[in-house]
């Protein structure tokens, strides 16, 4: 959820077009959008009570034969709503619209389609697309992401055809069944993604049966990182879990997990100051793991300061936008995220030892560990 706060502008400056540069992985990455309809689900939210449906991007590891092309980092309409947004916060026009990242056109086949499904959730009111080069970054060291926009949750989602659907009025009542409404979403994905129609939905022209979903891991950020540990309470399928920065809502605090979970918060985000994380934690009966970044904030587990840094906008002077993403260096704090969730997702989907992980967390100064297990 963004902030409301009163903001300060920056000086103008022009912007000029900026290609994201490619992920840190050793494939290159296709990158497609569908839409998923529940039909014999009512969206809860949903004023008019239609049946439930999501939008789903997915990053999926190949070796590229032809050229890459440039993709819009955001579509059109999204760009232009976030635009607006931003610009209250000081954010030259335009800047969203700048940026592009690259994808290979061709999507993977044979044995790119055996590699780990990974599914992510995003802050509640924030779209998925804002963690776009995350989730870019995980899939090039060999994951098929699937993140999912919510509904009438995420601020503004824009579908395939045009039509766009813009959040309710969610609650502070309500965010539990928030929780429970995106769980479902994920078990409904990865429904989907066990068939033929929804992998060629994500994945045309493959003639793949379905992906590996028997054991996938999950990650979230703020809600979604709820979100997380509620789908791995309902759905056994998911094998591993990270929380990123998101307080604990619904049975799960009580009810606890099995398999590992990671708990990553910003600055002072612990079992201290989140009675949910330290509830949780007394809980969680398999392998578990709790981190502090430093000089983080909680948008710093978006892709936000990352596209800050690289759009070269002086930060520091926004106020707001310092608020957000803390002062850590935008490029510093990407890399963190992605490599120790790529540590933990090997970790939990049984690739590695946990040594990755450790190996991981103690190249960075900003990182420590404030409980393990025992």
């Amino acid at each position: 959820m963004f902030y409301t706060l009163r903001l300060l502008p920056i000086v103008a400056m022009s912007v000029s077009a900026v290609v994201i540069p490619s992920p840190p992985g050793q494939y290159d990455v296709f990158y497609n959008t569908a839409k998923m309809i529940e039909k014999t689900r009512v969206d809860p939210f949903d004023p008019h009570h239609g049946p439930r449906s999501v939008m789903t991007s997915v990053f999926a590891p190949t070796n590229c034969n032809v050229d890459l092309e440039t993709i819009d980092y955001l579509p059109p309409a999204t760009a232009k709503y976030y635009s607006n947004l931003y610009s209250a916060y000081g954010l030259p026009n335009g800047s969203l619209q700048s940026l592009s990242f690259q994808a290979c056109p061709e999507p993977p086949k044979g044995h790119h389609l055996h590699f780990p499904v990974v599914i992510f959730s995003p802050a509640l009111g924030t779209t998925r697309l804002f963690y776009n080069v995350i989730a870019q970054a995980v899939a090039s060291v060999g994951y098929i992401v699937v993140s999912i926009d919510h509904p009438y949750d995420t601020e503004f989602l824009e579908f395939p055809d045009g039509s766009v659907v813009t959040a309710e009025n969610i609650t502070d009542d309500q965010v539990p069944l928030d929780v429970t409404t995106r769980a479902r979403d994920v078990s409904f994905v990865l429904d989907q993604l066990s068939r033929k129609a929804g992998v060629t939905a994500l994945l045309p022209g493959t003639e793949a049966a379905g992906l590996r979903t028997q054991e996938v891991a999950m990650y979230g950020h703020s809600v979604g990182g709820a979100a997380t540990a509620a789908a791995m309470l309902l759905d056994s399928r998911i094998i591993a879990g990270a929380n990123l920065d998101g307080s604990m809502f619904g049975p799960v605090v009580q009810k606890g997990l099995k398999g590992p979970f990671l708990l990553f918060g910003h600055e002072s985000k612990t079992q201290t100051t989140d009675p949910t994380w330290k509830e949780t934690w007394s809980n969680l009966r398999g392998w578990k793991l709790e981190l502090e970044m430093a000089n983080a904030q909680h948008y710093t587990f978006s892709d936000l300061s990352y596209l800050l840094k690289l759009l070269a906008l002086p930060v520091e002077r926004v106020p707001a936008i310092q608020m957000m993403v803390g002062t850590l260096d935008g490029f510093k704090g990407f890399e963190i995220i992605h490599r120790t969730l790529v540590a933990f997702l090997g970790f939990g989907l049984r690739q590695t030892s946990d040594s990755p992980i450790n190996e991981a967390i103690s190249k960075y100064s900003e990182v420590s560990v404030f409980a393990h297990s025992e």
